[in-house]
C-alpha cells in the first residue's frame, strides 16, 4: 500500500472514532460500550466486528440491520454516537474489537478496544452503567478496581479528566475519594446541569468502564407545569359550569315564559266560555 495511504489511515482510524480502550467484565455480565464518531460521519453506516483493524474485519452487528440478541447496536446521530451492548459475556469473548464507520472497504475509519472477561470479580468495575440525576442536585458512582494499583481517574468523554483533590471536571464540582482499603473510589458531581448528560468513565491504570449520567429536569418544574395545567383544567371546567348554569337559567326562563302564556290563553278562553254561557242563558230568558 502506498505509504501517504498508509499514514492518512493510521490518522483517520485515530481521529474519526474514538472508544475507550480496555474493557474488563465478570462472565455471565453485560457491558456497553459507546464508540464516538465525527460530525461528517452523521450518516455514515456504524458497525461493530471482532479484530484489530475495523476495516479488515468482517461486521457482527451493522446500524442498516438491527438486531437483538447477544450483542445490540444502535446509533444516535444527534449525540454523534454509536452504542453496543453486548450480553452474557463469555471467556470466549475476550479479544480486540473494533468500533468502525463504513466509508469504502480499507477506507473505513475506526478505534480497537481489548475487552477481557474474568471469572471472578473484574479489574474494575461499577454496580450500574446507567446513572440518573436531577438539576441541581447530585450523583455518585462507585467505581470498584480490585487489586490495581495504579492512579483512579473520572473522565468525561470528549472532555477532561479528574483524579483525588482535583476539585473539578470541565468547571464542574466533583469530589473523588479513593478507598484504598476495600479497593472502590467514589464520584459525586454535584450541582448537576442538563449539559451534563453524556458519557463518562472510571479509569485505573490502563483500564476503562464507561458510565452514562442522564440529568432530568428538576421536579419543582414539572410539579409547576403540571400544576399550570391544572389551572387550565380548572379554569375550563369554571367556563363550561358557568355556560351550563346560564343555560339552565335561559332555558327555565323560557319554560316560565311558555307556562305563563299557556296560563293566560287558558284564563281566556275560560272568560270567553263564561261570557258565552252567561250570554246564551240570557237569551233563553227573554224567549
Amino acid at each position: 500500500m502506498d505509504p501517504l495511504m498508509l499514514l492518512f489511515l493510521l490518522i483517520a482510524g485515530l481521529t474519526g472514532v474514538s472508544t475507550v480502550k480496555r474493557v474488563s467484565v465478570q462472565g455471565g455480565g453485560s457491558v456497553t460500550i459507546p464508540c464516538f464518531y465525527e460530525d461528517r460521519y452523521k450518516t455514515n453506516v456504524k458497525y461493530w466486528c471482532r479484530g484489530y483493524y475495523s476495516n479488515s474485519c468482517p461486521p457482527i452487528v451493522r446500524t442498516d440491520v438491527p438486531q437483538e440478541g447477544k450483542i445490540s447496536i444502535r446509533d444516535d446521530p444527534d449525540q454523534r454516537v454509536f452504542t453496543l451492548t453486548i450480553n452474557n459475556l463469555t471467556p470466549g469473548d475476550f479479544d480486540w474489537y473494533s468500533c468502525g464507520v463504513e466509508i469504502s472497504g480499507v477506507l473505513d475509519v475506526g478505534d480497537r478496544i481489548y475487552l477481557s472477561v474474568t471469572d471472578g470479580s473484574p479489574e474494575l468495575s461499577v454496580d450500574k452503567q446507567e446513572v440518573t440525576g436531577v438539576e441541581g442536585d447530585r450523583v455518585s458512582v462507585q467505581c470498584r478496581y480490585g487489586n490495581n494499583q495504579s492512579q483512579v481517574m473520572w473522565c468525561k468523554i470528549r472532555g477532561s479528566c479528574a483524579s483525588e483533590g482535583s476539585g473539578s471536571l470541565d468547571g464542574r464540582p466533583v469530589l473523588i475519594r479513593d478507598d484504598t482499603i476495600n479497593k472502590v473510589f467514589s464520584v459525586t458531581m454535584k450541582g448537576l446541569e442538563r449539559k451534563d448528560t453524556g458519557w463518562y468513565w472510571c479509569a485505573a491504570g490502563n483500564l476503562q468502564i464507561p458510565v452514562h449520567i442522564t440529568v432530568n429536569q428538576t421536579t419543582s418544574t414539572a410539579t409547576s407545569t403540571e400544576h399550570e395545567g391544572n389551572n387550565e383544567n380548572l379554569r375550563w371546567e369554571q367556563v363550561l359550569d358557568a355556560v351550563l348554569k346560564a343555560g339552565t337559567g335561559v332555558l327555565y326562563l323560557i319554560c316560565t315564559i311558555i307556562a305563563i302564556q299557556l296560563h293566560w290563553s287558558s284564563c281566556r278562553k275560560r272568560g270567553t266560555n263564561q261570557r258565552e254561557a252567561v250570554g246564551g242563558a240570557n237569551t233563553n230568558h227573554g224567549s
